[in-house]
């Protein structure tokens, strides 16, 4: 199989849950294109229909008509994103709202507790079953000011507590462990937010006018990019160019360590959208070489590890990721189901600590993958087995639908 195709991908699931959120309390009307059509994606325009906003669809483009919010009338249901539920927290509690956040069986087992002391500090009266869904929270008596010291390295909580400050009494200040992606940061200063960046401490005021609507077309996701980016650089003489695609430094983290395994990713039409960096990007079919990733790469990365782990696997050597911990907490135990899946197919893979090492060379045995009911699973394994024996087969493909209903016709499409 050679891969020699040019591809076009849905926007950023990160950047689109937060348009969708920022657009809804902006002062006017948004107009958003190419927004991710994954299945979270529906869950936070739900969500916002349901405090009031008016979300419509004409032709290709969201239309998002920013309003004062209300207390929804019913708990709101995340699905299975986490983004929506963590984001949601910060997000209505700065407009002083009272609301309940349910979740799938999924969302339901994943920790809440990381929003829950912040908020609380900042003087939400909140309920929980025991630090997880669901979850009330009533921030009707207005919010405090919080300097809050991040535990761990997160955009989801780092988000949450910055979108909360937009309603609080004073400016808050959050200090991050490790910088995490900064999409909130750059968004709300482009609506005229009073945020101030000095390295990884970032401080925001209470709002004293509304944001400013926007029009936006949101840059392909990175992270849905890589499987297909993994097919081309694991084949030899394929060459796959993916146009638009996000190119914020916080992001990259994925093209990084395709260096570091020997792999050059070309850049062409390097432009910037609403503050983020985006162009085309060009890869190759290379030799593959193992390397060791620090823990203060995990942040950036930590969505594609599951597709560097099946790219690891073709290495030369033993590749270590270092810290990968938060792995346990998203959809699956992912690094539980990272390592079950690679052992499948006969690549020697071990948890140490909480460190992923995985000892390169190629699959010897064809195995069918189990996806846990995790979308990145699923398609990071997929891919494996194409790359070594042009066929898979594995347990459940719904899960794809949570971030990339198209994935299947992109491989058809890139295939030919």
């Amino acid at each position: 199989m050679i891969i020699d195709s040019i591809i076009s991908l849905p926007g950023d699931k990160s950047i689109s849950h937060r348009s969708i959120m920022l657009a809804s309390i902006a002062n006017g009307v948004s107009h958003i294109t190419n927004l991710n059509d994954g299945k979270d994606l529906e869950s936070t325009i739900r969500a916002m229909q349901l405090c009031g906003v008016s979300i419509e669809k004409d032709d290709d483009t969201i239309i998002v008509k920013g309003c004062l919010l209300k207390n929804p009338t019913e708990p709101i249901d995340c699905g299975n994103s986490g983004t929506t539920s963590r984001l949601l927290t910060g997000l209505l509690s700065s407009q002083h709202l009272s609301f309940s956040l349910i979740g799938d069986e999924s969302l339901s087992k994943r920790p809440m507790n990381r929003v829950i002391a912040p908020l609380t500090e900042m003087g939400c009266t909140i309920t929980s079953n025991d630090g997880l869904l669901p979850i009330h929270i009533d921030a009707s008596s207005g919010l405090e000011k919080i300097h809050y010291q991040m535990p761990i390295a997160s955009a989801q909580v780092k988000s949450a507590i910055l979108l909360a400050g937009l309603g609080s009494e004073d400016t808050c200040t959050v200090k991050e462990l490790r910088h995490s992606r900064d999409h909130t940061e750059i968004m709300l200063e482009s609506m005229g937010a009073n945020i101030r960046v000095d390295d990884n401490n970032i401080e925001i005021d209470p709002l004293s006018s509304s944001l400013k609507s926007f029009v936006m077309n949101i840059p392909a996701d990175p992270s849905s990019a890589a499987f297909f980016i993994a097919l081309a650089v694991l084949l030899k003489g394929s060459s796959l160019t993916v146009e638009n695609i996000l190119l914020n430094p916080t992001r990259t983290g994925f093209i990084d360590v395709l260096e570091k395994m020997g792999v050059q990713g070309l850049v062409s039409n390097q432009s910037i959208n609403n503050g983020e960096s985006c162009g085309n990007i060009q890869f190759i079919g290379s030799d593959i070489q193992s390397c060791n990733i620090p823990a203060e790469m995990i942040p950036s990365i930590i969505d594609e590890i599951p597709i560097l782990a099946v790219i690891a696997a073709f290495a030369k050597g033993k590749t270590v990721f270092h810290e990968v911990e938060e792995l346990r907490f998203k959809e699956s135990d992912r690094l539980h189901a990272i390592v079950k899946n690679l052992q499948l197919f006969g690549i020697n893979a071990y948890e140490e600590g909480n460190s992923l090492v995985v000892e390169g060379g190629r699959p010897t045995k064809m195995a069918k993958i189990l996806s846990f009911d995790d979308h990145r699973i699923a398609m990071a394994f997929i891919i494996l087995s194409l790359v070594s024996f042009e066929d898979y087969d594995i347990d459940d493909t719904a899960c794809i639908d949570i971030s990339l209903p198209g994935f299947f016709n992109i491989l058809k499409d890139i295939q030919r």
